[in-house]
């Protein structure tokens, strides 16, 4: 007999589903709402990334962001997010600026982005801000008329966001409308921007309209606008949607996890680089954890256990929900003799990791040798215990 299982029941911070009321748009409309799985074990405060067609994209973008912020093995390569995702009721009127131009209109609702973009600003974005800790960074990501109305938002509200994940935008309305009025833009911050295209949208008004302002961003760039463009072969409008997240995210945080080569970075190179990106992205950037243990790694095989130890020490100060973090920090004691210490780190170690949703029990199982070979106690037990007995 087959028994369907809920899955969410086994996720720290499952999504969450509200109903907001906008008095701008004189409705009632649904938000989704993901926070990182370690959001209720920290006092950080987190960026936004808010999804246009959330009751589309909203999955894609939540399991994106905690597959390439959260999970050790996937390395760490973005920061972590609180996801938020808008569903539509008409999607033509929020994400098209102006009315359709056609004698016979295609889109009869379409033109009331301002309006759109005044509920995200006025209403939305307050209110998330004050119901969750969320630091002073929004990113927006659409895809084709949502896309449109991403690239939209930097022209007619640049306060609302800084950074945007522009999928496959429709910049053909209007007589690619956006396109001249990027030509007179103009921005007072830094702003970061990744256009995606699919190569098989080749022959449609997507691709060439696309094409054309990245070529007049290219000819002529605006200062404090970072414009990064991602073309994705055998791919058309839609298909160009899971790349565009796997990739997209990524470049809009360039050098989040930079490559680790040679000795690794000292301990000055690690606060310089991410204060330097703190400063740059307008919130306190969380080192990338992978980044930090690959440097502590080396001091430690350099022999150099005391700058390990720094490393480790500095990193956990900052988030102290890495298992593998506190595994190497009880390492490092180790390595200096002080074993009492390093048995401390190394039950800290399990006990992170066992918090997890799903633990690793290859980390589990080293964690637990590593005890049971300073504390003197057999390696069978204790073996860690199913989430649902904990």
């Amino acid at each position: 007999m087959v028994q369907l299982i809920d899955r969410e029941a086994g996720t720290p911070n499952p999504p969450q589903t509200l109903t907001v009321r906008s008095e701008i748009l004189g409705q009632d409309r649904r938000i989704y709402v993901q926070l990182p799985s370690d959001y209720d074990r920290t006092n950080r405060a987190y960026p936004m990334l808010v999804v246009l067609d959330g009751e589309w994209l909203f999955d894609l973008a939540r399991s994106h962001v905690r597959f390439y912020s959260e999970h050790q093995a996937m390395g760490f390569e973005i920061p972590k997010m609180i996801v938020v995702g808008i569903e539509n009721l008409d999607r033509d009127p929020d994400y098209v600026p102006t009315p359709d131009p056609a004698d016979e209109p295609v889109f009869p609702t379409a033109g009331k982005a301002d309006k759109f973009l005044s509920f995200l600003r006025d209403e939305l974005v307050p209110l998330i801000e004050t119901d969750y800790r969320v630091a002073p960074s929004r990113t927006v990501v659409g895809w084709s008329f949502g896309g449109l109305c991403a690239l939209y938002s930097a022209l007619a509200m640049p306060e609302l966001f800084d950074a945007y994940l522009c999928i496959g935008p429709a910049i053909w309305w209007d007589d690619e409308l956006v396109v001249k009025r990027f030509e007179a833009a103009t921005f007072d911050r830094p702003k970061r921007m990744v256009i995606t295209l699919g190569a098989d949208e080749v022959d449609g008004w997507v691709y060439g309209s696309t094409r054309k302002l990245l070529a007049q961003l290219e000819a002529h760039p605006i200062g404090n606008l970072d414009v990064v463009h991602l073309e994705f072969e055998g791919a058309g409008h839609s298909q160009g949607i899971p790349p565009a997240f796997a990739q997209g995210l990524r470049a809009l945080f360039p050098g989040y996890r930079p490559t680790v080569e040679g000795e690794g970075f000292s301990l000055d190179d690690l606060k310089a680089r991410y204060g330097g990106l703190s400063e740059a992205w307008g919130f306190d950037v969380e080192p990338s954890a992978s980044v930090v243990l690959l440097s502590a790694q080396y001091r430690q095989k350099a022999g150099q256990p005391e700058r390990a130890l720094e490393i480790l020490d500095w990193f956990l100060e900052r988030c102290e929900t890495a298992s593998l973090i506190h595994f190497y920090r009880g390492s490092s004691l180790s390595d200096l003799g002080r074993d009492v210490e390093g048995l401390s780190a190394f039950r800290t170690a399990l006990d992170v990791e066992l918090q997890q949703a799903v633990p690793d029990g290859v980390y589990v199982r080293g964690f637990e040798a590593r005890i049971a070979k300073i504390s003197g106690q057999s390696t069978q037990e204790p073996k860690f215990a199913p989430r649902s007995e904990r």
